[in-house]
């Protein structure tokens, strides 16, 4: 948390460093639902209600949540086609029925611009302890559950150029570092990818983009020679993204958008000692729709819902029915844009 504060106080400073330019502020609420907040198997759903470990500090499968944010944004002017852009953000996040899942995500871009739809941006990203669930430690037992937790630290750099009046496209290459909480360390990963994605503007209508990504998981546990396991939980992903958005002429909304978000994603682990992991694939698709409305000319609201599903293949019957769920969410978010111009 100190980190992310120390970025949007770095922003500010630099906004009354460098005048001419006004620092944007963002604030936003919002209120969820999710019907499966730990994102149980159907077997499992069953399971739960009988062992009450499984379900950490949780109460129901399902929860409500709430979120709020802040971000910052200041654009440095070098001349009429070149500027330089700073923003930091911070959300916190909290499920009212699952306790454990309280957290915090942020992050700051910074991009250089020399026109139209040109400019190249590093942005970094940190997810602080993330709660998955309760899960047994199969190294060292086959009945005792522990709090699985991850913390997520994602940099990239992405380019963007524009090819015509219509299309542009966005290239990033970036890099993953996923590490567990103990006594999961065993599952840490580091990964590299690669974002590809072409961008088109439907005249008088909105937009629509194709993006695939690739990316591989090394499995840094399993390589190091001070590894606290045996089993490599490494793998390899392609995903596929594809969003539309309606925002031309409208009535009475401001925006209408879907899209489909597909990963496909195959472990390396050919060990039969290892049978949540030896030979497993799976399909993890979500598939989004929203709608958005200006209130005023400073405050908006979005409506928003997820329909997820995750389908595993495996040799073995109880993977496939471990590692598969469907999950259902819906998000009210509103935001309020705040000018601070000391000038």
């Amino acid at each position: 948390m100190k980190f992310l504060l120390k970025i949007i106080f770095l922003t500010f400073n630099v906004s009354l460093l460098a005048g001419g330019t006004p620092l944007e502020i963002e604030i936003s609420i919002g209120a969820g639902y999710d019907d499966n907040a730990m994102r149980f198997s159907e077997n499992e759903l069953s399971e739960a209600a009988q062992e009450i470990g499984m379900m950490g500090g949780a109460k129901t499968f399902d929860s409500f949540i709430t979120k709020w944010g802040i971000s910052a944004l200041k654009e440095l002017m070098i001349n009429r086609k070149k500027s330089i852009k700073l923003r930091g953000f911070y959300y916190l996040s909290d499920y009212r029925d699952t306790p454990e899942k309280k957290y915090w995500s942020g992050g700051f871009d910074m991009s250089y611009r020399w026109g139209s739809y040109r400019n190249i941006k590093y942005s970094i990203r940190h997810l602080d302890e993330f709660y998955l669930r309760h899960y047994i430690d199969r190294d060292v037992s086959v009945s005792d559950l522990a709090a699985c937790v991850f913390t997520d630290r994602n940099q990239n750099i992405t380019l963007t150029h524009r090819l015509s009046k219509l299309i542009w496209i966005n290239i990033s290459p970036g890099y993953l570092q996923r590490y567990y909480s103990r006594p999961f360390t065993e599952f840490d990963l580091d990964i590299v990818y690669l974002k590809g994605r072409i961008n088109y503007k439907l005249k008088n209508i909105g937009s629509v983009a194709l993006q695939i990504n690739r990316g591989k998981a090394n499995n840094i546990s399993y390589s190091s020679q001070l590894r606290p396991s045996s089993f490599d939980r490494s793998y390899e992903t392609v995903e596929t993204f594809i969003p539309i958005k309606v925002n031309k002429n409208l009535p009475i909304i401001s925006e209408v958008g879907v899209s489909l978000r597909t990963e496909y994603r195959v472990y390396e682990a050919e060990d039969v000692n290892d049978p949540l992991h030896s030979g497993r694939s799976h399909m993890d698709s979500k598939y989004d729709i929203w709608l958005k409305k200006k209130l005023t000319e400073d405050i908006g609201i979005t409506l928003t819902s997820r329909y997820r599903s995750r389908t595993t293949d495996s040799s073995y019957s109880w993977v496939n029915d471990l590692k598969s769920f469907k999950q259902l969410q819906f998000w009210f978010n509103i935001e309020w844009d705040l000018i601070y111009d000391k000038y």
